[in-house]
């Protein structure tokens, strides 16, 4: 069965294995994660947990997933960047990065692993699965603790492509609103704007004012996240007014939502038009500061496509 494996680092607070798993990976409740703990699909250090075991620094914790079908992919991909370091690709609309949820084979670095033999690639960085655009990947362990405390210092460059819903202000915007894991409401994956979350700064400029093919208004933007928090440009661009184009989770109300996630087909048509557009990194190998530019041609295409997606 396909495995997850990572090693606790100790939080200011003390938290049971079931509290780490609810907070880490947000696509299983806390009933869900109960469940596979009972079945034996969960260990510490090589045991069978309990629910309420408390963790400590440098325990392992590995998570068999249940076997099961996983929904499909568009698993296309162009190479961008590679040497014997890192390899940096541009991903479809329809793939996530990493395992998540009920992706597990069907994910990027695991298509890359296998097609590639590249056995030791690591994810830097994460895409959500509908945002196209530049992916980087470290080769080797070392690489990738470059890259990861790179990303996480915030010496990584980059600035994302997207159209959104409505005329954006000419003038650049600055969006500085913390963010946190949303406390109310059914969907867990949702981030919301509170003054207890962390800090969260995206900026925005207006690149052409487009026409819907509704008939209503739209705008190509460029976005560049300052800090690196999950979603962070779908919820301050939606807190502008401006919801990306087709953004299911925070342009339309959540039973919507629920409903697509319940009966909608996951198609590279449906998506939110978000593209990873610029990327530029310190190469962990040579130093030499690596510049990757992917333009957002299949945004216009969707956006202008006879069944538009919907705002």
């Amino acid at each position: 069965m396909p495995k997850l494996s990572f090693q606790y680092v100790r939080q200011v607070n003390p938290e049971t294995l079931l509290e780490f798993l609810v907070r880490r990976f947000r696509y299983h409740d806390a009933l869900e994660w109960e469940e596979r703990i009972r079945g034996g699909h969960v260990t510490v250090n090589g045991r069978a947990a309990k629910a309420g075991h408390l963790l400590e620094t440098r325990e392992r914790i590995v998570y068999e997933r249940p076997p099961g079908p996983e929904p499909p992919v568009d698993a296309r991909y162009t190479v961008l960047y590679e040497d014997e370091h890192v390899l940096a690709v541009s991903k479809s609309g329809n793939i996530p990065t990493s395992p998540s949820g009920k992706y597990w084979a069907n994910c990027l670095v695991h298509v890359l692993q296998r097609e590639r033999k590249l056995a030791g690639l690591h994810a830097v960085h994460r895409l959500d699965r509908e945002t196209s655009g530049i992916n980087l990947f470290a080769k080797h362990r070392e690489a990738a603790r470059t890259l990861g405390l790179d990303f996480q210092q915030g010496r990584v460059h980059k600035a994302y492509a997207a159209i959104v819903a409505g005329a954006f202000p000419p003038d650049e915007t600055y969006v500085s609103a913390p963010t946190r894991d949303a406390r109310s409401g059914a969907v867990r994956i949702r981030q919301e704007v509170h003054p207890d979350g962390r800090a969260t700064r995206t900026r925005f400029r207006l690149r052409a004012l487009l026409q819907a093919p509704d008939g209503g208004s739209a705008s190509l933007i460029r976005a560049e996240p300052v800090t690196g928090k999950t979603h962070q440009i779908r919820v301050h661009a939606a807190l502008l007014g401006h919801p990306v184009w087709g953004d299911k989770l925070y342009g339309r109300p959540e039973a919507e939502f629920l409903h697509w996630v319940q009966h909608g087909e996951r198609t590279g048509a449906q998506r939110h038009l978000l593209h990873a557009s610029e990327l530029a990194f310190s190469h962990p190998g040579t130093g030499q500061r690596i510049e990757l530019h992917d333009p957002e041609r299949e945004l216009m295409t969707l956006f202008l496509a006879e069944s538009p997606v919907r705002r």
